[in-house]
């Protein structure tokens, strides 16, 4: 039986550094390497599993509108006045840690892949950001619409970022994300699929200037589930809290 990693979903959770780089005004983001160390940590909602402390190494490249990072790989094809568009393929860790305990025995969920397109709006200190996603490394097929508003407030050197929104995941997503298939139904885990599902957040993000190279970075983010979700025979949680501390340094 094999174990598959899994990060934090949805950005359901990104990592702190990279939660604050796309929140961030895009005059703060220059070009050159950034290198750090998080720690995460996360309320599994999976039936019979535990807490999850997961350690992250964070790398990120920037070369104009061109990144490369732990959130894969995108880049900046617009940008006019409050506007941005960016083009990026992103990879999606869903599913489990570790399927080798008996409530989860036959479910098995592989990394997947996302071709995005995402508008960000600023407006001073707030902005919007939505994002289509679509999977194309073919094991499900899914696709995801996201929606996010959000407020930045600097205190002094440390700089905060509060949001909230939500993410429409299709059916073909929900199923492989919190679903049953038919081959792998048990005796008391019937075949379960959740349908088109909703999945509203809020998210608080901080990062505190050390100095002109280090910063340290924090976020605190819940997801809560809908009926469709919770009634599913591998969720036991009907809300999704993770957050982490993590140190960078740019160059």
């Amino acid at each position: 039986m094999s174990a598959t990693a899994r990060l934090f979903a949805l950005c359901l959770l990104l990592p702190p550094a990279q939660a604050l780089a796309q929140a961030a005004p895009r005059e703060d983001r220059s070009d050159g390497w950034t290198l750090g160390l998080s720690v995460l940590g996360d309320t599994n909602p999976y039936l019979g599993q535990g807490n999850e402390i997961i350690p992250l190494p964070l790398v990120s490249y920037r070369q104009g509108p061109f990144e490369i990072s732990t959130l894969g790989i995108e880049y900046d094809f617009l940008e006019s006045g409050p506007w941005s568009l960016t083009a990026a393929a992103r990879p999606r860790f869903s599913g489990l840690i570790s399927t080798d305990g008996p409530e989860l025995d036959g479910i098995d969920r592989e990394v997947t892949g996302d071709l995005s397109l995402e508008a960000q709006y600023d407006i001073g200190r707030f902005y919007t950001r939505f994002a289509l996603r679509q999977e194309f490394t073919g094991e499900h097929d899914g696709n995801e619409a996201r929606l996010r508003f959000g407020a930045r407030q600097r205190l002094g050197t440390v700089g905060l970022d509060f949001s909230a929104g939500a993410a429409w995941q299709s059916s073909d997503l929900s199923q492989y994300i919190y679903g049953v298939d038919s081959v792998e139904a048990r005796p008391g885990r019937p075949q379960y699929s959740p349908g088109d599902v909703v999945v509203p957040f809020l998210s608080l993000s901080a990062r505190y200037q050390i100095n002109e190279n280090w910063s340290m970075l924090g976020s605190l983010r819940g997801d809560f589930f809908s009926d469709d979700i919770t009634d599913s025979p591998i969720i036991e949680d009907d809300a999704l809290i993770s957050g982490g501390v993590g140190f960078v340094f740019r160059f």
